[in-house]
């Protein structure tokens, strides 16, 4: 059994921690908000300090291979400040990195913000489920979806609220609407202030009896966890990059809108499955297997169909890909405790974005070789369909099963 939102007594059920939950999604917003409001400004941005197609593209690329790289490096982080303080550090360093790139006209400073962004986004991620265990003890899965329904918030306000809202807001400027979206985030510190001097002492990344099983590169369970972890991501990343490539050889150009819009709500729509009636399916293996199976079969559909059956098809592959993304995500703190659960979660995050950032440039290579569209999604789809061996082989025995 799995330790997530089940009761401490079998009389007495443990009330929600509202005010934690609330703080766990609104920082979720920002795991990957900042990353993504580059792309919406990628005109005005290459315009300003002309730059040309790869450098602007590397503004979104640059933060995501920073945060892969640098996942040790944030256990380290959050081993010497404690769980919470380094969250609240990190948030600091996001808000102000992001927005450091709207107060300068120079290259190098707007791409060094960038790698500091990385940095700080890279803590983030080790922090928020070591946290779970102090915040939601006895509601480990539904801290879980909660923040990653966050992070799925903020991919969709960053993407496709910047020009339509924040831009016009700023005028037009680029800049100012880079600082317009760092200003909530330091509210947030703000909040997370509050709460470390007004709340009990902050947890750290105490040392466990576990170290064995989740730490090093060595782990079977940071390999097997974490190459489906690399098929979700690299997935939902292929299809967004290449949607465009795809849809235009089989002359449906006139759908692309259409696509991205309904592929890039449906993680939406799976975040919200997963906090409403998913969370019993934390730390089961059927659950992760099915969704796997779901999300190549929705790829497959998309490929090999066309017009309206396609985008259901796509629809479906974007929904279970971001279930699946949930309950990988949500492994660690159910798993491991202490030290465990931020060596897990940056365990698993390097081997998921490192692998997902090399599947998709195969696929474009092959697409530009052969000229066939449709080869830039089957090196991913082939990979989808191999990490669900390793999703059977993973061990998601919890670390006690009093807190099951």
């Amino acid at each position: 059994m799995l330790p997530s939102d089940t009761t401490a007594t079998p009389t007495s059920r443990p009330r929600l921690p509202w005010l934690a939950l609330i703080l766990l999604w609104l920082v979720g917003v920002y795991l990957r908000l900042p990353i993504l409001i580059a792309p919406p400004l990628a005109g005005e941005i290459a315009g300003a300090l002309d730059l040309g197609s790869a450098a602007v593209g590397a503004l979104t690329t640059v933060p995501y291979v920073v945060l892969a790289l640098s996942m040790m490096l944030a256990v380290h982080v959050t081993r010497r400040l404690g769980v919470l303080p380094a969250l609240i550090a990190a948030l600091a360093v996001v808000a102000l990195g992001s927005g450091a790139r709207g107060l300068t006209l120079s290259a190098p400073v707007l791409f060094g913000a960038s790698i500091v962004m990385g940095l700080g986004l890279a803590v983030m991620q080790v922090t928020l489920p070591a946290l779970l265990r102090d915040w939601t003890p006895h509601h480990l899965a539904l801290g879980s979806a909660v923040y990653l329904n966050g992070m799925t918030v903020g991919e969709l306000i960053g993407a496709g609220g910047t020009r339509p809202v924040v831009l016009v807001l700023a005028g037009g400027d680029w800049q100012l609407a880079m600082l317009y979206w760092s200003l909530p985030a330091l509210v947030i510190v703000l909040l997370l202030g509050l709460r470390l001097f007004a709340g009990p002492r902050p947890a750290t990344l105490a040392p466990t009896p576990t170290r064995r099983r989740s730490r090093g590169w060595r782990s079977p369970r940071v390999w097997l966890l974490g190459l489906p972890l690399a098929a979700t991501i690299g997935l939902y990343m292929a299809t967004n990059a290449y949607m465009s490539l795809v849809l235009g050889a089989r002359g449906e150009s006139d759908r692309l809108a259409l696509a991205l819009l309904l592929y890039n709500a449906s993680p939406l729509a799976a975040s919200l499955s997963m906090i409403l009636r998913g969370r019993r399916w934390v730390a089961t293996r059927t659950p992760l297997l099915v969704c796997g199976v779901l999300s190549v079969a929705g790829m497959l559909g998309f490929l090999g169909l066309d017009g309206w059956p396609a985008l259901l098809a796509l629809i479906l592959s974007g929904f279970c890909i971001t279930l699946e993304l949930t309950l990988l995500m949500a492994l660690p703190p159910c798993l491991e405790r202490g030290e465990g659960v931020a060596s897990l979660t940056a365990g698993i995050s390097f081997v998921g974005y490192s692998v997902a950032f090399v599947m998709p440039l195969i696929g474009g290579w092959l697409a530009e070789v052969f000229g066939h569209a449709e080869l830039s999604l089957w090196p991913m789809v082939v990979f989808a369909v191999a990490s669900l061996w390793a999703l059977r082989r993973a061990p998601l025995t919890p670390l006690s099963p009093a807190q099951a």
